[in-house]
């Protein structure tokens, strides 16, 4: 008894259902991005091909023939189908590659209207052809030798044959050039589908090829092709979806990392400032709840900037390096150390700043200690919301977060930058630079937060003691 894999409604019915998944959560970003040509090509390229492998059974070929009253209208439906979808491929495949151009347009107008002129081909030979005898499995080579029913099938194979390869020498020539990494494992994908597409080609052509010389090879075309055609539809819908969806995917994952990440640090800004308000509406996501812990923590630090002091974190990065921890530990935990007893400092009567003697009249007097805020720009990375997520570089936190100060919150190498005097209404529009502080720094001191409480603690006490503050821990 000969193995058939794919004579069994599974064979087709899991690919058909992964592929109509995959088309149904397209279907709502179609829906409000109609005039994205990408997305309308992968929505189409999704729905042929769930289609096609719900028409692929056996039993599904039999019910349409009897729905139509045609023997072997399947075979036409299946195979325009498929044509189509090939068409599909192309145009998606160009769509994606080159940028908007009339050349581009060119190019797509012409896929459709050859692989248009191949599906009226189809129609036409089948209509002039003898197909009265049913055949469910076997359509090519059984009819291989009867007039236009042979062009029929030969018409099919050579249009997906000509696809498989056109697509091949464009994915050939664009892996050379793509840097991305999911548009890279999609562009594989892609290839080894069209490597599977041409080996079920030749397979067919050879099984008709034997008919027509009077052998018979049909179980290369009736048991050999079919997975090959399978694996290939497979892969080329994985393809398409994995070099869209991966780095969404992979931008949420960052987002959500980021914000875990985050939550000591969060938890610290709730002390002294109230949570950012939740939006309302149909907003939501892992950007939202980034952007709204990112939110709390900069209204936090912008609420903490006059509390903050580069010698504090100065003298506290040297005892944590003196302790043992690495340079950049050692950063994070004197940017927790400042931001902590900058809370304490905030919460103790009569200390406007720290580091400033307290006068007869109650108000602080400034010292070449304590420099003005920043006015300028701050640098950043790039972020969910266009600030930073990029990590600390090899010497420790950049000095990039401006505060108090004007020097890097966490103890950067930046030299102290000029600006209006702190008690001027120009100190709180400097500080608006703490909005830009990146996800990499902030996440550094969150870290030392979380896992180097214990030495935050021990030199946080040390400062309030240090700096005459009334310990609220």
């Amino acid at each position: 008894m000969r193995w058939d894999p794919c004579g069994s409604f599974t064979a087709y019915a899991v690919p058909a259902a992964l592929l109509a998944v995959a088309f149904l959560i397209k279907l709502p970003l179609l829906r409000r991005a109609w005039q994205d040509p990408i997305l309308r090509a992968t929505t189409l390229l999704l729905a042929i091909g769930a289609v096609v492998f719900a028409s692929l059974p056996p039993a599904n070929l039999h019910r349409i023939n009897r729905l139509t009253g045609v023997p072997n209208f399947a075979g036409l439906w299946v195979y325009s189908l498929l044509t189509a979808y090939c068409g599909a491929c192309l145009w998606l495949i160009i769509t994606w590659r080159e940028p908007p151009s009339a050349a581009r347009r060119r190019r797509t107008r012409t896929v459709w209207m050859v692989y248009g002129a191949l599906v009226l081909g189809l129609w036409t030979t089948f209509l002039l052809g003898d197909h009265h005898v049913e055949r469910l499995r076997d359509l090519d080579t059984y009819y291989a030798n009867t007039p236009w029913m042979r062009e029929f099938a030969l018409l099919y194979l050579v249009a997906h044959l000509a696809s498989a390869l056109v697509a091949a020498g464009i994915l050939w020539a664009w892996f050379k050039e793509v840097e991305d990494t999911w548009l890279r494992r999609a562009v594989v994908f892609l290839q080894v589908a069209y490597a599977l597409g041409l080996i079920f080609d030749i397979a067919k052509l050879a099984a008709i090829g034997a008919r027509l010389s009077g052998r018979d090879w049909d179980w290369l075309s009736t048991y050999a092709a079919p997975p090959f055609a399978i694996a290939e539809a497979v892969l080329v819908a994985v393809g398409f979806i994995a070099g869209q969806a991966g780095p969404v995917v992979e931008e949420r994952r960052r987002l959500v990392r980021t914000h875990r990440r985050l939550k000591p640090l969060w938890q610290a800004m709730l002390t002294v400032t109230a949570p950012a308000a939740p939006a309302t509406g149909r907003v939501s996501g892992a950007a939202l709840r980034l952007e709204l812990r990112r939110a709390t923590i900069n209204d936090g630090l912008l609420k903490l900037s006059p509390h903050l002091s580069r010698s504090r974190r100065d003298r506290t990065h040297r005892a944590a390096t003196a302790a043992g921890y690495p340079d950049t530990a050692a950063r994070g935990i004197a940017a927790a150390v400042d931001i902590l007893t900058a809370t304490e400092a905030l919460r103790s009567p009569g200390r406007e700043r720290p580091g400033l003697p307290v006068t007869p009249d109650g108000k602080g007097a400034p010292t070449p200690s304590t420099a003005p805020m920043p006015s300028g720009p701050v640098p950043s990375g790039r972020g969910p919301t266009g600030r930073g997520s990029g990590s600390p570089g090899p010497g420790g936190l950049a000095g990039t977060v401006r505060v108090g100060g004007g020097e890097s919150l966490a103890g950067g190498r930046a030299a102290p930058v000029p600006g209006p005097h702190p008690g001027s209404v120009d100190r709180v529009a400097s500080a608006r630079g703490l909005a830009d502080v990146s996800d990499g720094e902030l996440e550094c001191i969150a870290h030392a937060l979380r896992f180097h409480s214990s030495i935050v603690d021990t030199f946080r006490r040390e400062a309030v003691v240090t700096e005459g503050l009334t310990t609220h821990a």
